[in-house]
C-alpha cells in the first residue's frame, strides 16, 4: 500500500475512533446489568422509563408530521399559485429561523397559556413547528420540477388537489422522508420547552430532560443517555437512502 494511502487510512481510522469512542463507552456503561437495574427501580417522584419514552415519541412524531405536512402545503402554494404578497409571506415564514424557541420562551409561553395548551401534548408540539425550514427546502425542490409536468396534468383536467397528490407528493418522496427524519430528531431532542410547557404535569418529562432528574454521571443516567441516542440513530439508519436521494434534484 502506498505511504500516502496508508496515512489517509490511518487518519480515517483515528477520526472514527474519536467519533465513535465516547458513544461506545457510554453504550457499554449504560447497558451494564447494574445500570439497567438502577434505572428500572421505582423511585418516586422520578417518572418511569415508559412514560419518558411515550412523551418523547409523541412529541417527535407530532413535530415530524405537522412540520412536514404544513411545509409541503406551504411550498406547493408558494410555487404553483399566484399568492398575493408571496415574497412577504415567504420572508415571514423564514423569520422564526433566526428566533429559535429558546430565544422566545416568554412570548411563546404566554401565547400557549392564552390558547389553553399548557400541560397538553398539542402545546408541546405546535410551538416547535413554528419555523420555515421545511418550507424553504421544499420550495427550492419544487421549483426544480419541470413546469411541463404540471401543465400537462392541468390540460388533462387535474385540479390542484389531484396535482398535489398524484404528482407533487410522489416526486417529492425522498425529500419528504429526509425532512421527516430530521424533524423527528428535532422533536426528540427537545429539552427546555417540555420542561416549561408542563408546569402542572412534571411526569411528562422527555427522555432528554429526564436525564437531569437522575444523578448526572450515575449508572441510571448513563443508561438513559444511551436510550436517548438510539431512536435518532435508528431513524437515520432507516432513512439514509431517502436522505441521499432527497439531496439530489427532483427529476420528473
Amino acid at each position: 500500500m502506498p505511504r500516502a494511502r496508508l496515512i489517509d487510512h490511518l487518519i480515517l481510522i483515528l477520526g472514527c475512533v474519536l467519533m465513535l469512542g465516547p458513544p461506545a463507552l457510554l453504550l457499554v456503561k449504560g447497558f451494564s446489568p447494574s445500570a439497567l437495574a438502577t434505572l428500572m427501580e421505582p423511585v418516586p417522584p422520578r417518572p418511569d422509563l415508559m412514560q419518558l419514552l411515550t412523551t418523547s415519541l409523541i412529541i417527535a412524531v407530532g413535530v415530524a408530521l405537522v412540520k412536514t405536512v404544513t411545509s409541503l402545503l406551504a411550498a406547493f402554494a408558494l410555487v404553483f399559485f399566484r399568492v398575493p404578497g408571496a415574497g412577504v409571506l415567504f420572508a415571514l415564514l423564514l423569520l422564526p429561523l433566526f428566533l429559535p424557541i429558546e430565544s422566545r420562551i416568554m412570548p411563546t409561553m404566554l401565547v400557549t397559556d392564552t390558547m389553553g395548551l399548557l400541560n397538553t401534548y398539542t402545546g408541546l408540539i405546535l410551538p416547535v413547528t413554528a419555523t420555515g425550514l421545511g418550507t424553504l427546502i421544499l420550495r427550492q425542490q419544487l421549483k426544480q420540477l419541470p413546469p411541463e409536468v404540471i401543465e400537462a396534468a392541468r390540460l388533462d383536467g387535474a385540479g390542484p388537489w389531484r396535482v398535489f397528490c398524484d404528482f407533487i407528493v410522489p416526486l417529492s418522496l425522498p425529500i419528504i422522508a429526509a425532512l421527516l427524519a430530521f424533524f423527528f430528531v428535532l422533536g426528540w431532542n427537545q429539552y427546555l420547552w417540555p420542561l416549561i410547557a408542563n408546569p402542572s404535569a412534571p411526569e411528562r418529562a422527555t427522555v432528554v430532560s429526564g436525564i437531569t432528574l437522575l444523578n448526572v454521571g450515575s449508572q441510571a443516567s448513563l443508561t438513559l443517555a444511551v436510550v436517548a441516542m438510539l431512536p435518532p440513530l435508528v431513524v437515520f439508519a432507516i432513512a439514509q437512502r431517502w436522505i441521499a436521494k432527497g439531496l439530489a434534484p427532483i427529476r420528473a
